[in-house]
Formats: structure tokens, C-alpha cells, sequence
């Protein structure tokens, strides 16, 4: 099935706004088995939009339009939509009153200005808003059915969820043309990954994209039809590549899979260098206690975990680099490692990973120390 976004408003275009919408449905789209082809964006004149309309429903099955529904004279969405393709805005009196009635009901008289919310092109179909005075609606053009949703994005996203994703899967049917598989790799760099897993080419159908996710780089196995025993056969190959550095598969953020490893047991943080970075990963666990303290030391020697639970330690910047220490089962494993980047925010992230890798590894029963290809150990312990 092929789809297309177009986002619609001069505060898009022009950098105003940023446009959330887009990314959160593509996102929502490929985890349902969609991939969207195309994502337009335009601003708030009449011709472009009708163009922009026009060329989409040309080549997509099926378009989602984001903004442009409000009541004031630059929202022309509804506009450009009838004139597009031959359907004459219309009064639909039903939506007229839905809309009468919510101002009734909050004790206020409707503006007169929003009336212009109820003249849509003449033979849509309307999708309900349950929290706006914006209706949705669908518009049929040849092979494409255009729908189109308000911007904002709390009604956007309860439209999406409740009106048009229950119509997408009955137009697709059990017809699925996009498997994603995700997987997570941490202390590698994208070209080194590159190196490894593009030398020889993908089966048919079947591609391999990348993501860096600041500490981590995600990789995607995206079966284009692909059959299940494919998919298979490219994860397997996947796997044994790059086995040493994976830390996470799916669609939990590896962060709260190592956490569910932990399960509730209590964890203690304990950080200086990493400036709080540890904790916002960690933000969740059920059974949690965090410090910071700017005296701890540098030397990995020099560290003290909790005397109860499970504690993760991050010390202070030295000459050697930055330790970190994990305390576990009366067991104390360290590494002092040396993080090269020249943005702080992001050594402070990839120093908490690697102490939740550490975490990770030792509940999964693996050696508490990885092999890192972009971080220097200098020191180690355990």
C-alpha cells in the first residue's frame, strides 16, 4: 500500500513549528507493516495546496493530510481539497450542530467563524473529533482515498488511532508490505557497522537501514513482501555480526529492557560525571535511589558502591578517563574508559550506557565488560 503524508502551514515551512505529527504517524505507519513513501510539506496558499493534493492522489493509495481545518481565513485545506477534485464545499448541518452544541455545552455562544468548519467538499465523508471543532474527513479520487485530520496534535493523534488506522487495516486486508525487525547496538560506530554488514547484498526485499540514537545505533531489518523464513535467514546473519555490541531488540528502548531485568530490586545510582544522564534512563524502575555528587572520585579504586541492592557508580573526569563501578551479588566489576566526543551532553549518555551495559551484561550472564570499539579502557576491575 502506498502512502504519503502531506503537513500543511507557514509555521512548518518556515521553521516555526516543528512537525512532530508527520514523524509520530510515520513511525506509527511502519509498526503496522507501512511504509510511507513520500512526506510533503506546504504552506498556506491556496494554489500549492491543490497542486501538492492533486499530484499525491496521483501516485498514493492512500493520503493523510495534516492542518489546515481551523476556522480563520488561512486554514484553506477544505478549500483546496474541493476545488482539487471537483467536489463544491458543502454545509453539512450535522457537523453545523455537533459544533453549536460543544459551545452550548461550555456555556458560550459559537463564533460565527467557525461555521466554516461544516462546509466540506461535497461528497466526503466526515471522521468524528470527539475533542475539537474540527472535524476529520475522507475524500475519494480514482485509486486514492485523501483523508484529513487538524493539526493539533491531541485531536490528530485520537483521529489517527480511532478513525483512520481501523480503516487502513480493512483496506489492506491481511496484505502487510513492510516487516520491521529493530536491533541495538552500543559502543560501534555506524561505519564500522556499515563496514561489516554491507560487503555482501541483502536478499531481495529486504534492506538493512541505520540510526544513530545518541549513545546507540539501531539498526532496522525492513522486509519489503519479504516471507517469514527470508526475514529470518537475514536476522540470523544480522545476529552473528554484530552479537558482540547488541544491546536491545525490539520496541522498548534497551534502557527499560535491562531494567526489566532487574526486574524490582532496588538499584542505587550514584553520578558525577555523567550529570544526571543515568538517572533519566533509569527515571522508571519501581525501586529506585539517585545521587549526584561532584566529589566522587576519579580513580577506579577509590569507588564505593551501596552496601544494599544493585548500584551503578559514575566518578569523576581524571587523567585516565571517567570510572564506573557496578556492585551486584556481593560482586564489584569497574572499568575506567575514555570517551571521546566533542558534544558533553552525549558523553554524558553514552557514560550512563555503558554503566547499564555493565548492568546488562552481568544479569544476562555475560562478562560485566564489553568490547568497545569507540571508548578506550584505561583501567579495569572484576
Amino acid at each position: 500500500m502506498r502512502i504519503e503524508i502531506i503537513s500543511t502551514g507557514d509555521e512548518i515551512v518556515t521553521g516555526l513549528v516543528v512537525d512532530t505529527n508527520a514523524a509520530w504517524l510515520s513511525a506509527l505507519l511502519l509498526e503496522q507493516g507501512w511504509q510511507v513513501r513520500r512526506r510533503l510539506t506546504v504552506g498556506d496558499n491556496l494554489a500549492d495546496l491543490k497542486t501538492v493534493l492533486q499530484e499525491s492522489a496521483s501516485r498514493a493509495e492512500v493520503v493523510l493530510v495534516c492542518g489546515g481545518l481551523g476556522p480563520t481565513a488561512d486554514d484553506l485545506t477544505a478549500q483546496a481539497a474541493a476545488e482539487a477534485f471537483d467536489q463544491p464545499l458543502t454545509l453539512f448541518s450535522d457537523w453545523l450542530a455537533t459544533i453549536e452544541a460543544r459551545y452550548a455545552s461550555r456555556g458560550r455562544p459559537m463564533p460565527a467563524s467557525n461555521a466554516k468548519q461544516a462546509w466540506l467538499p461535497q461528497d466526503c465523508e466526515i471522521l468524528d473529533n470527539p475533542v475539537g471543532t474540527a472535524c476529520g474527513f475522507v475524500v475519494r479520487s480514482g485509486q486514492s482515498q485523501l483523508f484529513f485530520t487538524p493539526g493539533v496534535p491531541f485531536e490528530f493523534k485520537q483521529m489517527v488511532r480511532e478513525q483512520i488506522l481501523p480503516r487502513l487495516k480493512a483496506l489492506a486486508g491481511t496484505r502487510t508490505d513492510t516487516e520491521l525487525r529493530r536491533f541495538y547496538t552500543f559502543a560501534i560506530s555506524e561505519s564500522a557497522l556499515s563496514d561489516l554488514l554491507d560487503v555482501a547484498p541483502w536478499p531481495t526485499g529486504i534492506e538493512l537501514g541505520y540510526r544513530s540514537a545518541m549513545p546507540l545505533i539501531e539498526l532496522k531489518l525492513i522486509g519489503h513482501g519479504a516471507n517469514t523464513a527470508d526475514m529470518d535467514a537475514a536476522e540470523a546473519r544480522l545476529l552473528a555480526t554484530i552479537g558482540p555490541w547488541l544491546v536491545g531488540r525490539g520496541d522498548i528502548e534497551p534502557a527499560q529492557q535491562i531494567l526489566a531485568l532487574q526486574g524490582e530490586k532496588l538499584l542505587v545510582l550514584s553520578e558525577c560525571e555523567s550529570r544526571g544522564a543515568l538517572l533519566a534512563m533509569c527515571h522508571e524502575h519501581v525501586a529506585l535511589e539517585a545521587s549526584f555528587s561532584s566529589t566522587l572520585s576519579c580513580e577506579l579504586a577509590q569507588l564505593t558502591g551501596a552496601p544494599h541492592g544493585v548500584s551503578l557508580t559514575i566518578g569523576r573526569a581524571g587523567p585516565d578517563g571517567v570510572p564506573l563501578l557496578l556492585c551486584a551479588d556481593g560482586l564489584q566489576f569497574g572499568q575506567t574508559l575514555k570517551v571521546s566526543h566533542p558534544d558533553p551532553e552525549s558523553c554524558s549518555k553514552i557514560l550512563a550506557f555503558a554503566a547499564l551495559d555493565m548492568l546488562r551484561r552481568h544479569l544476562q550472564g555475560e562478562p560485566a565488560l564489553g568490547n568497545y570499539l569507540t571508548l578506550v579502557r584505561t583501567a579495569q576491575l572484576g
